[in-house]
């Protein structure tokens, strides 16, 4: 028998004993505030969330029921997110000119350099020098033109990559065209697709939770494992946090700039990275607490 069922049954027995008649409006009426008080009931497996937050955080993300909001930017704001500058960037050079892909489909090394120096450093770059870079080794700016795929805004025909018709409608305004990238890349992207990890549902779910646990505790720097335990406490995932590191913190937010990111030669080896969010966070989200934003 559950708590709920528990209480129910104690309530039942109370008012039997009071001599208190109990039909069924009365029991239904009973039910229905044991329900609204679970709801709004901070609970200690969603970092003091209530169950409701929680569903709205789930499946209203970034609404105005949420408790993260996406801010409406303008195109100077969202031009200092890397991941929508680079993505910006491959819709505008579309716009331009057809682009031929290589005998495997990738994008040309050409575009993918420029695209790339428009996002974050990433270390096999940086680390390896490499004169030439591909798009399979360069996965913000893969990203970017997954971002573009899953909007509909491109397409791919005979080798050559192009803008659709809604590519083009989405260049008649710069700062909704942003804004949709921006969304898309927190809620319709799959950030498995860059990885070997097997559960594709890591990180993927939840990212409006994600975000929001980076706000509450991003102040100070924190390992990847750190983030990983409250995430898996709300969605029990079995395993190691190494997915969730990736995909999340060191891939997308890092992408989106919202984190900073550094190697702490203090603990190990092996050296793990830890990180701490950045003002780009606020610039993109507004935060409630409860009915009062934060």
């Amino acid at each position: 028998m559950s708590d709920i069922q528990k209480e129910i049954q104690t309530w039942i027995n109370a008012e039997t004993i009071a001599g208190r008649s109990i039909d069924e409006n009365r029991l239904h009426q009973y039910i229905q505030q044991l329900a609204k008080r679970h709801n709004s009931t901070p609970r200690d497996e969603f970092n003091g969330l209530s169950p409701e937050e929680m569903y709205n955080i789930m499946y209203h993300p970034f609404s105005s029921q949420c408790l993260v909001e996406l801010n409406q930017l303008e195109k100077e704001q969202y031009e200092r997110i890397p991941l929508v500058r680079q993505t910006l960037f491959l819709l505008k050079t579309l716009s331009e000119k057809e682009l031929k892909l290589t005998s495997l489909g990738w994008l040309p090394s050409k575009i993918v350099a420029e695209t790339y120096r428009l996002g974050q450093p990433e270390w096999i770059v940086e680390e390896y020098g490499a004169k030439r870079i591909f798009e399979y080794d360069i996965h913000s700016v893969w990203m970017a033109r997954s971002i573009l795929e899953l909007l509909r805004w491109i397409k791919t025909r005979k080798g050559m990559l192009s803008l659709t018709a809604k590519g083009k409608k989405a260049l008649s305004d710069i700062d909704m065209a942003a804004n949709e990238i921006l969304r898309c890349s927190l809620t319709g992207t799959n950030l498995h697709t860059f990885d070997g990890y097997d559960e594709d549902r890591i990180g993927n779910l939840g990212m409006t939770y994600s975000v929001w646990l980076l706000n509450k505790y991003g102040s100070e720097w924190h390992f990847g494992d750190f983030y990983w335990h409250l995430y898996e406490k709300a969605f029990h995932f079995p395993g190691n946090y190494d997915a969730y590191e990736t995909r999340v913190l060191s891939r997308l937010f890092y992408w989106l700039g919202i984190v900073e990111q550094r190697l702490n030669k203090q603990v190990g080896p092996p050296f793990e990275d830890e990180y701490k969010k950045t003002d780009l966070l606020s610039m993109i989200f507004s935060f409630k607490l409860g009915l009062h934003k934060i």
